[in-house]
């Protein structure tokens, strides 16, 4: 009696484990993500996902370019057109989300904007101030990760709100 007990309970516990691990293998957008656009802050995301399991998530942002265009301002307020600049293949941070319950739900995953260039590099005169006056992201990606593997990602396009 006692083995056919202890039987039943192993039974159970390895059925445990392998729902835990069935329901790692569905991950899934709940609803959907949305994402913000501004010029000190860059792109921000924000959704939540389920299906993970309990593993440490990684969620980030890629882009295959960010465009900013700048322009020039002289010391009486006149503005002159700049120059663009183009950064290839942009990675944002990791954020790393413990699951709850299988679910997160991730905010301010982002792509910071570029680096600002120098007025010397974009202006008529170099003694002018650079404004960033606008962004535009071009094929983003929302990457979620386990183990340093893609297990669920969303393509959201180009950005340019």
């Amino acid at each position: 009696m006692r083995r056919a007990f202890a039987t039943a309970l192993m039974t159970a516990a390895v059925t445990v484990a392998g729902m835990s691990t069935a329901v790692a293998q569905s991950p899934h957008f709940i609803g959907e993500v949305t994402c913000t656009k501004s010029l000190t802050a860059g792109l921000s995301c924000s959704g939540k996902a389920a299906g993970l399991g309990n593993s440490p998530t990684g969620a980030f942002l890629t882009a295959d370019s960010v465009d900013a265009e700048y322009v020039c301002v002289n010391r009486g307020g006149n503005v002159a057109p700049g120059q663009g600049t183009e950064t290839q293949n942009v990675v944002g941070p990791t954020r790393t989300i413990q699951p709850r319950n299988g679910q997160i739900t991730f905010t301010g995953v982002s792509l910071p904007p570029p680096d600002t260039p120098s007025a010397r590099e974009v202006c008529p005169n170099g003694n002018w101030r650079v404004h960033l006056l606008h962004l535009t992201y071009t094929n983003v990606v929302l990457h979620i990760q386990q183990n340093g593997e893609d297990i669920l990602t969303r393509e959201l396009g180009t950005l340019d709100p």
